[in-house]
Parts: C-alpha cells; sequence; structure tokens
C-alpha cells in the first residue's frame, strides 16, 4: 500500500531485510560496526521502514511513528533531499501529536542544512569514537588512592558520584535526564547485564583512603560483541589528578586479553570528547537529533 505525499513523492513499507541492505550501503558506517552481517542486523521484524518514491521509483528510504523518524537516508542518482523532506515534514505534522514535537533522530551533518530550512531545531550531537586496546606498562595512581572492582554493592555510591559529575556545566555529558532515580536504574541495568568477568576487571572504581570516598568511576560494558565505555566520572574536586586518564588506560589494558577494540558515545562539546581524542580515539561522523516544536 503507497502513501502519498504529493503527486509525485509516496512512501511504502519496506521489507526489513531489504531496508537494512540499502540503509548500510547508503549510509556511513557511524557506528564503526565490524561487520556486513553485524551493519545490516540492527533493525528488528517490526521496525516501521518505509522506502521514499519518486513517480513509483525507490528514490531513499526512512524509518518513522508518529513525532519520530530515523534512519533517513537517499540513494543515488536522486539528490534533492530538501524537497522530499518538505513533504515528509507535511506528512510527519499529519500523523503526529500536536502536542507534541517531531523528532528527526540521526540526522548527518551534510543532511542537517535541510532540517534547519524546515524549521527543526537541535538538540543533540552525538558520536562514536573508536581506539585500539592496549597493554600499558605501568599506571601511576596517587599513593591516596584506593583502586577496587565495582559490584551492585556499590551501586548507590556510583549513582551519588555520576548524578553529582553531571550537574552544571557537565549535564551535556550526560544524554538523558540527570536525576538520582535514573541514575540507579541505568546502573541496575547495566550490573544486570554485564557480568562477564573480563568486564569487570576492566572496569574500575577510585576511592580516596583518607577518607574512603568514591572519587572516580569507569564501567566498561559489552555492545555489539565488542567492548564499549558505559560510563567514566571523575568527582569535580578531584579533576586534575590524572584520575580518567588511568581509568582508561586500566580497561585498555585489560581488554587487551580479549578485545582488539573499545567504542564510546561521546555528545559533542562535552570536555571529555577532548580528553578521548588526546587518547588517540578516532571521532566518527555526528548524529545529530533535532526537534520541530509543537504548536502552542
Amino acid at each position: 500500500m503507497k502513501i502519498k505525499l504529493n503527486y509525485d513523492f509516496s512512501l511504502t513499507r519496506a521489507n526489513v531485510k531489504d531496508f537494512a541492505i540499502h540503509y548500510t550501503t547508503y549510509r556511513e558506517n557511524i557506528f564503526f560496526r565490524q561487520s556486513w552481517e553485524r551493519r545490516i542486523a540492527i533493525f528488528g521484524d517490526d521496525t516501521p521502514s518505509y522506502w521514499l518514491l519518486l513517480n513509483g521509483r525507490r528514490i531513499g528510504g526512512v524509518c518513522l511513528e508518529p513525532n519520530t523518524l530515523w534512519a533517513f537516508f537517499i540513494e543515488p542518482p536522486f539528490t534533492d533531499i530538501y524537497l522530499v523532506l518538505t513533504w515528509l515534514k507535511k506528512y510527519m505534522i499529519e500523523i503526529s501529536d500536536s502536542t507534541k514535537p517531531i523528532n528527526a533522530v540521526g540526522i548527518l551533518p551534510y543532511q542537517s542544512e535541510h532540517f534547519l530550512r524546515l524549521g527543526f531545531q537541535p538538540i543533540e550531537t552525538r558520536r562514536i569514537m573508536i581506539r585500539p586496546t592496549e597493554k600499558f606498562d605501568r599506571i601511576d595512581w596517587e599513593t591516596d588512592f584506593v583502586i577496587k572492582k565495582p559490584t551492585s554493592e556499590c551501586l548507590e555510591e556510583i549513582a551519588q558520584l555520576s548524578y553529582k559529575a553531571y550537574l552544571g556545566p557537565d549535564s551535556i555529558g550526560h544524554p538523558t535526564i540527570n536525576t538520582i532515580e535514573q541514575q540507579r536504574l541505568e546502573l541496575e541495568d547495566y550490573f544486570n547485564y554485564n557480568k562477564e568477568e573480563l568486564l569487570q576487571q576492566s572496569s574500575c572504581l577510585v576511592f580516596d583512603q583518607t577518607n574512603n570516598k568514591l572519587v572516580g568511576a569507569c564501567l566498561i560494558s559489552i555492545w555489539e560483541d565488542l567492548p564499549l565505555v558505559y560510563n567514566i566520572v571523575v568527582d569535580q574536586n578531584y579533576r586534575g589528578k590524572g584520575i580518567a586518564s588511568n581509568l582508561i588506560k586500566h580497561a585498555l589494558t585489560i581488554l587487551k586479553d580479549k578485545y582488539e577494540v573499545i567504542r564510546l558515545f561521546v555528545t559533542v562539546g562535552n570536555a571529555a570528547e577532548s580528553l578521548y581524542y588526546n587518547f588517540g580515539f578516532l571521532p566518527g561522523i555526528e548524529q545529530i537529533t533535532y526537534g520541530l516544536p509543537c504548536k502552542e
């Protein structure tokens, strides 16, 4: 069944596997996925994927549901992104809840100007970074610090540290709402789904032994069969002492026994981005979330 956008443009539901193949072909490998099989396995059977058609001929694809669109791509030789988005925007307004914004997720830099011209406003810019693992012969912790392996018994301490670390200007580093409750929920998920011994060994908690206060934490998880920096935080009063660098060195050293690379997500503009870059992490292409404000 075709959904008419205007006399020329239309949408039709896509076979998910075929959609994944075209998406993977025409979108850059922004997540540094390591194989073709891994790249096309990202869509579930119920993903609302659609072909974009011009006079019945496929020109690209998009995933959409009321108030959200994502996985937008265009196929050569078609190039007029603005024109197709003009009609796609009108359709999204028709099917969406007018009291809520319409979000466009995972928009690439070369697509951005067209969303801006159509009244979408940038909300957040994220990217993936990647680096080979490496064994460091020496990690110099100050004598006042005690290093421990994270356990679920430390969940509340880690939640409090993370919450305070992302307050004020540092809030840009936390992509979701920063509350104690949210931090607890995220940590519960972490400890429930990351039980591999090597992940626990490569993760690390740093305590100030003078007062037994938790001042730094790095949690390593698995995402798509490769390690991911789930979270890394340092108490604001203990920054500049090399704690974050040592946490990264520790993770890279332990993981080298099994894994070749490690990835992380970072919000563009977060101070940690420069730390990762200076540590040899390669930045991927930016992915921008745009919002079309709801009507008052």
